[in-house]
């Protein structure tokens, strides 16, 4: 049986799963995930994924309806019929067609720039596969949410968050103008798991957003072969690349300066949107404390990533919502009950 083949109704069934997915920090070259860009020129993004998650349960409905809960609640007898996108495609795609019940949460609230609908997506995914004994690969999976979100659903996203969510870690991902990625786990220096505990701060701004309106401006410019565009975003690639290679050699003063450089490539694509609240936290942030900060996700919104030599100073300067993080190493993990 293929990896999206439906089983026959006969076929055994556990009775539930229980998934989760991680969120992700981009540290490099966000932008050039997105299949206007690396279909023309290639992609390279450095991700981390961290220890906050999507979770999802998946179970046999008992009462012949698909009965799910995310948001909100929803109660239909046909798996067409579910209003939730990314649920309905990913019940055409890889639902038995029996009616199952299905609950989820996120540790953390959507349209913070952390990659929770790639990550959502990836869930969806790994438990309905799981409901039919097919367990993909990481990069079967990710693949898999990537179609659901970028084909099916026609999002203006990038692929980067469902293969941070798929593998976990910390990762530099090559995109290809054939469409293909290429994964390199990358293991960091004890002077960076430390950084990473310690002098890392991901704040909340106070505003949220979708990054598929916000990344619909790039598509159309991409489309419209936009140079400024064009030179900002491999400039990106280029930095990308450098805070791999300054991690990779524990070189945090050299990553602090290449995430503000990222900061001013992001603000000068998102020069259509107001900022002026996110860049004054940015500047309290770095004249109490901290080296270098830049934004996550598409922008006008989510969490700003601040590097910090006096952590407690930014903290206490700031008073902004923190969320605390590790790395999680392990992607998106099933269990059977």
């Amino acid at each position: 049986m293929g990896p999206f083949a439906v089983p026959r109704h006969d076929a055994v069934v556990h009775s539930a799963i229980s998934v989760r997915a991680p969120l992700r920090i981009a540290l490099g070259g966000g932008g050039t995930d997105l299949p206007s860009h690396y279909r023309r020129h290639g992609g390279f993004v450095l991700s981390a994924a961290i220890d906050r998650h999507v979770h999802m349960r998946v179970a046999e409905s008992v009462t012949g309806r698909f009965e799910l809960d995310h948001l909100e609640r929803e109660r239909v007898d046909h798996a067409e019929r579910v209003e939730h996108p990314i649920l309905r495609a990913a019940l055409s795609r890889h639902g038995s067609g029996r009616p199952v019940r299905l609950s989820s949460r996120g540790d953390v609230q959507p349209g913070t720039g952390l990659g929770s609908s790639g990550a959502y997506a990836v869930a969806a995914v790994k438990a309905l596969s799981m409901m039919g004994n097919r367990d993909l690969t990481p990069g079967e999976l990710a693949e898999a949410a990537c179609r659901i979100e970028i084909e099916d659903l026609e999002l203006t996203v990038g692929k980067q968050d469902q293969y941070a969510a798929s593998h976990g870690g910390l990762n530099a991902f090559t995109f290809g103008t054939d469409d293909s990625v290429q994964v390199k786990r990358l293991d960091p220096g004890q002077r960076l798991r430390e950084a990473l505990d310690q002098r890392f701060l991901l704040l909340f701004t106070g505003a949220s957003r979708s990054a598929a309106e916000v990344l619909a401006d790039q598509v159309r410019r991409t489309h419209d072969c936009d140079g400024e565009l064009e030179r900002n975003l491999i400039a990106n690639e280029r930095a990308g690349r450098a805070a791999c290679s300054a991690l990779a050699a524990d070189d945090l003063d050299g990553f602090a300066e290449v995430m503000d450089e990222q900061w001013e490539l992001k603000r000068r694509r998102l020069s259509h949107l107001p900022m002026e609240g996110i860049e004054q936290l940015r500047e309290l942030a770095l004249r109490n404390g901290g080296r270098s900060a830049m934004l996550m996700g598409a922008g006008g919104g989510g969490y700003l990533l601040v590097y910090a030599h006096d952590p407690e100073a930014v903290r206490t300067a700031l008073e902004a919502p923190e969320l605390a993080f590790g790395v999680d190493a392990h992607g998106c993990v099933a269990t059977r009950e």
